[in-house]
């Protein structure tokens, strides 16, 4: 596979972790906001228990975690790419 190729498809892959990554960020931001904002009415209804709360931490920072890692490892991987095409 030529470099140009796979350098197209490590940005298709940065697009998918991107939407993967968009509904996590979401649940960590309502969480915070649950969590902290103790003075106002919650956004949402659900978010008065403090179960489903933590529950959306534990879910959602798992999937962020792997979504940055996925991600340096392919900016790394395009990085040398580049690198190498340009010696």
């Amino acid at each position: 596979m030529n470099n140009e190729k796979r350098i197209k498809e490590i940005e298709k892959e940065f697009i998918k972790l991107g939407l993967i990554d968009v509904i996590p960020m979401i649940m960590i931001g309502l969480g915070l906001h649950a969590k902290f904002d103790k003075g106002n009415k919650p956004i949402f209804e659900f978010l008065k228990n403090e179960t489903i709360v933590n529950g959306m931490f534990i879910i959602a920072v798992p999937i962020v975690l792997w979504c940055m890692i996925k991600a340096i490892k392919l900016a790394s991987e395009r990085k040398r790419i580049e690198a190498n095409a340009n010696s």
